[in-house]
């Protein structure tokens, strides 16, 4: 039996301390006990998602998959060898289990009140262990066309990934995240079992527990059980190779309202360590310009021309970086061609002052710690990085930006940024 020992990271700006350690096999293991929680949320997130369909290995050279590939993986984890359904597991030791594919990564979680130990016996199966047939592969295959259908009729979604589509035009993101109907179709159980094996490593993992556990007891779980190790082979994702953007386009579906999406995509890497600050400083730098608080957001609502769905998405990651505006409203001509040019003139806006910075921190600082009662949200969020920040350094994050800050951020963005417009009509 090895002990497993674990290193403190206080943040005193919340109060908490992380445990974390890198076991044997390379698994990244963050702990954060909070007793006052009846409840643990226990998350495995695996570092691969729908952007990654092209790599390269060091005794392969470069491997090309299709669309979708992440996300029939992380269904295809959930059936064992005996066609059970592994959540039915979960079920009977009396907790929740779910699992999410994003752009970069996949994650699997379970919440429960007890059996800890059994609980993260089965999230250890669902990551480690796969079970693949031809047969099971095509009846997954039917559920997952069934899923993308109803993507499909989503309105907001078809939004969402279509201006996205427009900005990546030629790379994994111009795909929605399950795939299209052929990429779906292409998909081959050996594919499957050869992803599985390069992405699904302990060195390519994190596990993140948080709620009410004893941080030596987990300790000593670890020191007797151990993730599979399998041979380190190296892996580079390939780079986005971007291309010029679609600015405009639209598309017509059974909506009571016109929807619109203006996205903009930065150009230069962020080096990972600097992303979550810079997403901070970009969610700060479009509130002030378009939130509720915002001149022009009052405005456009006192005039009816807007209204509460307008929606701000920062995504940035170090292989991309965009923001999307999304709204509901009956004139999105007039909107996107306001909203173009307030962009591309964001330093001479009126509502880029010290107060209303303030306010906006104040208001993020406030909804931060509120969400802290959650402990969904912070398994969710919670990302451990080797170095840079996370979650947790919000407030001192906040406490540190000036406008000065949110100001070079806007211009990292936008002064090479590309911009775009998507606009669905009613029918």
């Amino acid at each position: 039996m090895i002990p497993v020992t674990f290193e403190e990271k206080y943040y005193p700006a919340v109060k908490e301390t992380v445990y974390q350690t890198r076991l044997s096999n390379g698994l990244t293991v963050s702990l954060l006990p909070k007793k006052q929680f009846n409840e643990v949320y226990g998350v495995v997130t695996v570092r691969f998602g729908s952007v990654d369909t092209s790599f390269t290995l060091s005794k392969k050279g470069l491997q090309c998959y299709p669309a979708g590939i992440a996300h029939f993986l992380e269904h295809k984890l959930f059936e064992r060898e005996n066609a059970e359904d592994i959540m039915e597991s979960f079920t009977r030791l009396g907790a929740d289990s779910n699992a999410f594919t994003s752009f970069t990564k996949t994650s699997y979680l379970f919440s429960t009140i007890d059996h800890l130990s059994e609980n993260l016996d089965l999230l250890k199966e669902l990551v480690t262990v796969a079970h693949f047939t031809e047969e099971s592969v095509e009846r997954e295959r039917e559920i997952i066309q069934q899923e993308r259908e109803m993507y499909q009729d989503d309105p907001d979604s078809r939004l969402f990934f279509a201006t996205l589509a427009n900005l990546y035009p030629n790379t994994p993101l111009a795909a929605d995240i399950v795939g299209s109907e052929k990429s779906i179709n292409n998909i081959q159980l050996n594919d499957l079992k050869y992803n599985f094996t390069v992405f699904y490593k302990p060195v390519n993992m994190s596990l993140f527990l948080v709620g009410n556990f004893d941080v030596d007891a987990i300790g000593k779980y670890f020191s007797q059980k151990k993730f599979r190790n399998l041979e380190d082979m190296v892996v580079n994702k390939e780079k986005l190779a971007l291309q010029p953007v679609k600015e405009t386009d639209s598309l017509r579906m059974e909506v009571s309202s016109p929807k619109l999406a203006v996205g903009i995509r930065g150009i230069g890497e962020v080096v990972e360590a600097d992303c979550y600050r810079y997403s901070v400083l970009l969610k700060l730098l479009f509130t002030m310009l378009f939130g509720w608080t915002s001149n022009r957001f009052q405005n456009l609502y006192e005039a009816g021309k807007l209204d509460a769905s307008l929606s701000l998405e920062v995504e940035v990651t170090s292989r991309f970086h965009f923001v999307m505006l999304t709204m509901d409203t009956k004139e999105p001509v007039s909107l996107s061609h306001q909203f173009r040019k307030a962009i591309r003139n964001f330093t001479k806006d009126s509502d880029l002052t010290e107060e209303h910075l303030d306010l906006v921190k104040s208001e993020m600082f406030g909804e931060f710690f509120s969400s802290m009662n959650s402990l969904e949200f912070i398994a969710t969020q919670y990302e451990p990085v080797d170095r840079g920040e996370t979650i947790f350094d919000l407030p001192k994050i906040l406490q540190e930006i000036t406008l000065e800050d949110v100001l070079k951020a806007g211009h990292r963005l936008i002064d090479d940024g590309d911009l775009v417009d998507f606009t669905i009509f009613p029918t």
